[in-house]
């Protein structure tokens, strides 16, 4: 073989060579990156999502702890993506149904039955998570774990239910038209 040829064929080895390591560390450097936002279960979208390292940094977990943990959010997480995966499809199935022509007020109450059952399911997916982790917690862990877990069971400020919203109405409905609108 020519010099020239297998200088060329050593060159092109090395390329080679530099490209399939720079793709598996990629790979590798992905891989983590996904590992910990599936690990994730996001409790309230204005707080930090629970996961492994979240929990291990808060409650001080340890590795048996934090074994417990990863079992439990799997089995979880498999569970609750289940009913939200229905739960969405019984609301895209309500959309549809109250932008049809002709809505079937029966179908609108049997999907709307059918999204309040799902939500109350995956609450109790998520208390029963809760009491599993609990169970495995100190006395401090217990607290700490206590005030993360709180945002799921605290009342929402943003559904209230009739005569609790903010601003003006009520009663009178003083101001308004006979539409029940403000005039503008």
């Amino acid at each position: 073989m020519k010099k020239e040829t297998k200088y060329k064929l050593l060159i092109l080895s090395v390329i080679i060579l530099a490209l399939l390591n720079i793709s598996t560390i990629a790979t590798i450097i992905i891989g983590n990156r996904n590992l910990d936002q599936d690990d994730s279960i996001v409790i309230d979208p204005e707080s930090s999502p629970i996961n492994g390292r979240f929990l291990r940094q808060e409650l001080s977990f340890s590795e048996e702890q934090m074994d417990f943990f990863r079992q439990e959010s799997r089995e979880f997480r498999h569970k609750a993506n289940d009913v939200i995966s229905k739960m969405n499809l019984y609301k895209s199935e309500l959309y549809k149904e109250i932008h049809s022509i002709n809505p079937d007020s029966q179908k609108i109450k049997t999907y709307s039955d059918s999204i309040g059952f799902k939500h109350a399911r995956l609450k109790e997916h998520t208390a029963e998570f809760y009491l599993e982790i609990r169970e495995r917690c100190d006395s401090t862990q217990k607290e700490r774990l206590r005030t993360i877990f709180e945002p799921l069971f605290r009342d929402n400020h943003q559904m209230r239910g009739p005569g609790e919203g903010r601003g003006g109405g009520g009663r009178g409905q003083a101001g308004r038209g006979s539409n029940g609108h403000r005039p503008d």
